[in-house]
């Protein structure tokens, strides 16, 4: 174990799939009766094996954070599918599958509410416990807020309560980021383009979160978008054709995500197509003569002609080089068809002395957002995460990592960046 001094992400529960691709909290026992703090305490963490051998979401450590005590690093145990935390890690269960890691000095309270939070790459998870009661242990409902007070089991779980409401939780999640516009959104149909192109619909995920492929389809017509443990990233766009192969040669943009689907033929005069979660339609599209005119495609949103094969349109205003704060939904309203932004920030100035005043950044989000200070060749220096919710003015090191000249401020949430100009002078 080590401590890492960086900032901390404070994301909500993050559901990002169904099959708990993501380390999670399960378990926590805050306040054991029979023995010492230091014997009994623990924190356990459900793990995918996956993640660190070369996986999305290409991690390989993983960071523990109770409130704004020391973090904690730890690097991610192989073949692990749990991870337990306690004080003294000779004492670990031997169990299959069950790794160790220590807390340290850190104390569990157990006489108030905690917040916890665990990250590992894009992965998040940060909880909020209820108040323990002595000699009971709390376990996570499912994916859910919800805790119940047990006798216990550690390092090996209760499927009756970790996984008896995934299927609901996911449902419930997805249903409410739709009511808001905030899921699957088709955002480019290409429904008659120019020989020999193959026709193709891009599609953006507005939410921030990473989202089951293997769940949403266009509602009976191609199957499902992806195989069981396939996502699309928060902020991703990519593009569906029935022909992959033929749209990438045609394309010629490497970096584009695309996914084969059987989709058929689109009509080329007048049509419709809709994206459905499970059974439930959470976003349609109905073209005519009248929308555009072949081989012309055109954004579902605006309803207006574009050929911009993976790319979204971002909000005016949101990371100018003024870099006023701006609020996203009212920007969306003066530009609608462009990407809400899942952040907003105001740099202190764009013009940093050598020897003078650290640049500051302060950002608004209800995520994480990673911030990066880039070199003159756009290498990453320095990076470091906002918490969300945080509206504190944060110090970027431009003077330690930058020497005279041209460098840049990156601010990210998953594949949503922004990037903004900076002059370091003598």
């Amino acid at each position: 174990m080590k401590n890492c001094g960086c900032l901390v992400p404070t994301l909500g529960l993050a559901l990002f799939s169904v099959t708990y691709s993501c380390p999670m909290f399960v378990e926590f026992f805050p306040d054991p009766k029979n023995v010492s703090d230091e014997e009994g305490e623990y924190v356990e963490i459900r793990l995918d094996e996956n993640i660190g051998e070369g996986n999305p979401p290409y991690a390989d450590s993983l960071f523990v954070r109770f409130e704004s005590k020391e973090i904690l690093a730890f690097k991610w145990p192989r073949s692990a599918e749990r991870l337990l935390l306690v004080h003294d890690t000779a004492a670990c269960p031997k169990r299959s599958g069950l790794a160790c890691g220590s807390l340290g000095k850190l104390s569990l309270p157990n006489s108030r509410e905690s917040v916890w939070r665990v990250w590992s790459g894009v992965c998040m998870d940060s909880v909020t416990l209820p108040k323990p009661k002595a000699g009971r242990a709390m376990q996570r409902v499912g994916l859910t807020d919800e805790w119940v007070y047990v006798a216990g089991t550690k390092g090996s779980g209760d499927p009756e309560y970790e996984l008896g409401v995934v299927e609901d939780s996911l449902l419930t999640m997805v249903g409410e980021l739709a009511k808001q516009g905030r899921t699957l959104q088709m955002t480019e149909i290409h429904h008659c383009p120019e020989e020999p192109m193959p026709e193709w619909v891009e599609i953006y995920n507005a939410s921030g979160y990473s989202l089951p492929l293997d769940a949403f389809s266009f509602c009976e017509r191609g199957g499902v978008l992806g195989k069981a443990g396939d996502s699309i990233l928060p902020y991703q766009t990519v593009l569906v054709s029935k022909d992959t192969l033929s749209l990438r040669a045609l394309l010629e943009i490497p970096e584009i995500r695309m996914i084969h689907v059987p989709l058929g033929f689109l009509n080329n005069v007048e049509g419709s197509l809709s994206l459905c979660f499970r059974n439930d339609v959470i976003d349609s599209v109905h073209w005519d003569k009248s929308t555009v005119a072949c081989p012309s495609g055109f954004n579902p949103q605006t309803k207006k002609r574009e050929f911009s094969p993976g790319f979204q349109k971002k909000n005016v205003g949101v990371g100018s080089s003024r870099g006023s704060m701006k609020s996203s939904s009212q920007t969306l309203s003066r530009n609608q068809g462009a990407v809400a932004a899942p952040f907003v920030y105001k740099l202190s100035s764009r013009v940093v002395l050598r020897k003078g005043a650290p640049l500051r950044v302060r950002v608004e989000s209800e995520y994480d957002v990673s911030l990066s200070l880039l070199d003159s060749a756009g290498r990453r220096v320095w990076k470091s995460v906002v918490s969300s919710q945080s509206y504190e003015w944060v110090n970027v090191p431009v003077q330690e990592y930058l020497g005279v000249g041209v460098g840049y401020v990156a601010l990210s949430v998953g594949e949503y960046e922004d990037v903004v100009g900076i002059l370091v002078r003598p």
